[in-house]
């Protein structure tokens, strides 16, 4: 019997959803200065593309796979680009919450950690990209389904 095709789709997020996180975290750390840096805004735009760039290099994997390669880039590159003053790691982990919950992906629960390790350099997207592969196959394994 021939199995169809399942389609995998994606949903990234936008510019303007980035930018009401960012107001959103002005207010909660109104101490802190949480502004673009000159080129901000494009170097957003650059981790999205980024993640999207992941999402199709690796055609051939998993749907999962793919969201999660996607997800590690997004993650990775909103930290290294630093387009805000103050903030990036916790846009990022924000970031890649939400864009793990609206791809329907377990979320991690130690991502401030991993956000401290990219930033110091410890980590590579790579490493992300496995981090989140682990976490995905823990929650697989602790809910009964296959992967």
């Amino acid at each position: 019997m021939k199995r169809g095709k399942h389609r995998c789709t994606i949903s990234y997020p936008t510019l303007g959803v980035i930018e009401r996180v960012v107001n959103v975290l002005r207010d909660l750390y109104p101490m802190d200065p949480i502004e673009w840096k000159g080129g901000g805004v494009e170097q957003v735009g650059q981790a999205i593309a980024a993640a999207r760039w992941a999402f199709k290099f690796s055609k051939g994997q998993p749907c999962y796979a793919r969201k999660l390669a996607a997800a590690a880039a997004l993650f990775y590159e909103l930290i290294m680009l630093h387009p805000l003053t103050d903030g990036n790691k916790r846009l990022a982990s924000i970031t890649l919450w939400a864009f793990l919950r609206v791809n329907r992906l377990p979320r991690p629960r130690k991502i401030a950690e991993a956000a401290l390790k990219v930033a110091s350099r410890e980590w590579r997207q790579e490493d992300v990209y496995k981090w989140l592969l682990r976490v995905y196959r823990t929650s697989k394994s602790r809910s009964g389904q296959s992967g």
